[in-house]
């Protein structure tokens, strides 16, 4: 097969470009520490590391959103300490004053510190970790408590008055009234004897109607306390006018003054004044919690409300303002033993602190082993992702030293080959 100079020139010159394209793709490899720089470098090659970088990114995501919530979850436990400590100030108070040589004067003084006390854990409700609530379920822009009026409309009822006839003609505008204070109980004032004041008879229950006192007589106020039922919340049905202010003087607990228009209204038997529970403190926040992943599947409640924190909605819970709220009435009552009955409360409030400051650091745990398991995994994918695209730089060096020896020769060789005579230039 003949051989001219144009097959020549074609293949020298292809052989330069190639040798030219191989130093190309090294110096451009060295420069960026990478063998695969763009798809057509090695296709399979890039589908691996593009899986890889999008696992690297979320898992990287992920650890992200961990350290948010165990932020999060370490401001819930600083609350949840702080309220703790003074659940205990409180036990220890109210154990000075639970004996006999408790004073009127000391009593008085521990219960301007458990208001104290009451102050600090409402503001401690209402904490916040930056704009946030921490305490509100999943409405972190709403606080998540405020203080109840302490006067309601006393709700009249008249469903067990044995007479239907003479219910159905009754005017209840007549029997107007008003409970004031706080109570969680949900108390009903049942008149037990037909009659006006001061010779009707009524009962009290502070279970929703299941269990009833003994008989007292009817007074335009009165205390409204079952002795064998919940312990005393001092809240008082006081009857008013059409205007809703209070009609009539009272004296004291046991008598009261009141005019011949009052005299002339007779209660009916069976008549009912409901108290819908009403405690100081209410909760605006919401129920529901968000939930952040531990594990395969496993999830744990990211937040506490104080709804079930303070208020203790819930199976067994106790409303730690309540308690307070009652043992210091208690103390201004100089009622040691008030106080007493109140110090298991205490404890039994305590312990529900206790026990969602626990569930918080069990989260905070777990979240952390989950954080760790998650920088293994990043790890060990950036350790594949350089084994796929990564040079390896001691031999790339030698590849790059001998496609510039290989590059040389190849030009100093094709000048020589190509370099054209005064024959060739003449034909």
């Amino acid at each position: 097969m003949r051989v001219t100079d144009i097959t020549k020139r074609t293949h020298v010159v292809d052989n330069m470009q190639k040798n030219s394209q191989r130093l190309k793709t090294l110096q451009g490899e060295l420069a960026t520490g990478k063998r695969i720089n763009k798809t057509s470098d090695d296709p399979i090659g890039a589908t691996i590391v593009q899986d890889i970088v999008t696992t690297i990114s979320r898992n990287d995501q992920t650890v992200k959103n961990i350290d948010t919530n165990i932020a999060w979850l370490d401001r819930n436990e600083i609350e949840l300490n702080h309220v703790a400590e003074l659940m205990e100030q409180a036990k220890v108070l109210a154990l000075s004053q639970a004996n006999d040589t408790a004073t009127l004067e000391s009593r008085a003084i521990v219960a301007q510190e458990l208001r104290a006390i009451r102050e600090a854990m409402f503001d401690a409700a209402n904490a916040r970790m930056g704009k946030l609530f921490i305490f509100s379920g999943t409405q972190t822009f709403t606080q998540p408590l405020r203080i109840n009026h302490p006067i309601q409309e006393a709700k009249v009822s008249l469903t067990d008055v044995p007479q239907k006839d003479v219910a159905e003609l009754l005017d209840v505008t007549q029997f107007k009234a008003q409970f004031e204070e706080h109570s969680s109980n949900e108390y009903r004032v049942k008149i037990s004897r037909t009659g006006a004041f001061g010779h009707a008879l009524y009962q009290v229950s502070d279970d929703f109607g299941e269990t009833w006192s003994k008989e007292h007589v009817l007074l335009p106020v009165i205390k409204v306390f079952n002795s064998d039922g919940k312990p005393n919340d001092e809240v008082i049905l006081r009857f008013t006018n059409e205007e809703g202010r209070p009609e009539h003087e009272v004296k004291d607990a046991e008598g009261a003054s009141f005019d011949s228009t009052a005299e002339d209204i007779v209660f009916p038997e069976g008549l009912e004044f409901v108290y819908v529970p009403n405690p100081k403190i209410a909760y605006d926040g919401n129920t529901q919690k968000k939930e952040v992943l531990i594990g395969n599947n496993i999830t744990a409640p990211l937040n506490i409300t104080a709804d079930e924190l303070f208020l203790g909605k819930g199976e067994d819970g106790v409303n730690i303002f309540g308690v307070l709220g009652a043992l210091e009435k208690a103390m201004d009552a100089n009622d040691g033993e008030a106080v007493a009955n109140r110090i298991q409360q205490l404890d039994t409030a305590r312990n529900q602190v206790l026990q969602q400051a626990a569930t918080a650091g069990n989260t905070i745990r777990e979240l952390e082993k989950a954080k760790a398991k998650l920088e293994d995994q990043v790890f060990s994918k950036e350790k594949r992702l350089s084994d796929v695209q990564d040079i390896d730089l001691a031999e790339s060096m030698v590849e790059l030293n001998t496609a510039e020896l290989t590059n040389r020769t190849s030009l100093e060789a094709s000048g020589r080959l190509i370099q054209p005579t005064l024959l060739e230039f003449l034909r």
